[in-house]
């Protein structure tokens, strides 16, 4: 079982529907972090256990909706969150969740890229959340969490399996080239964000 999943999302709610229909394990508290506040519902029937919640300003951006997640479970084990262009093939999150109770409490993440990943609460209490203050709304933190977790020693699993990345893969955000207006601010933010990293 997966105690706590995690979905942020911008636009494409068609995407995040195929990707919580792509859950086939089970999960104890699911939560969609709906940035844009469009008053999303999910459809009767498709992710029991899951519920929206809207931030009450501004997005909180996607490593800053897995901070706030996190926050608000603290007695669970583990955590996982996934990008909504991305699918679960048979048996993905099974084998995720095989491993992630495998770890126990040895500091381990297991990702592909961060379009989705895995985190148990021995990676946070050593290596911290994510740094959603220098990178907002999204890229670079993921860079900046690895190298993070690479010097504290943090057990690093590379897992592929049968994860579907989006349409047209994942090289570049299915979220961003589907509005104009979202291109358009990652293109200041991008840059901002990598100066902030390097």
């Amino acid at each position: 079982m997966i105690p706590v999943f995690i979905a942020p999302v911008i636009s494409r709610f068609d995407l995040l529907e195929r990707m919580l229909a792509s859950i086939n394990e089970p999960v104890e508290r699911g939560i969609v972090i709906d940035n844009a506040r469009s008053g999303y519902r999910i459809p009767e029937g498709l992710a029991p256990g899951f519920f929206v919640f809207e931030p009450p300003f501004d997005s909180l951006g996607y490593t800053g909706s897995i901070n706030f997640v996190i926050g608000q479970t603290p007695d669970a084990p583990w955590w996982m969150w996934c990008s909504n262009d991305e699918a679960f093939g048979p048996g993905d999150l099974a084998a995720i969740s095989e491993r992630m109770e495998r770890a126990g409490d040895s500091p381990t993440i297991i990702t592909e890229n961060y379009a989705w990943g895995a985190v148990n609460r021995a990676t946070i209490d050593r290596v911290g959340l994510f740094d959603e203050w220098e990178f907002w709304p999204i890229y670079f933190d993921d860079q900046d969490y690895s190298y993070r977790c690479q010097l504290a020693g943090v057990r690093w699993i590379n897992y592929t399996g049968n994860v579907i990345h989006g349409a047209e893969g994942h090289e570049a955000s299915l979220t961003i080239h589907s509005d104009p207006q979202l291109a358009a601010s990652n293109a200041v933010s991008w840059d901002l964000n990598r100066r902030a990293y390097v």
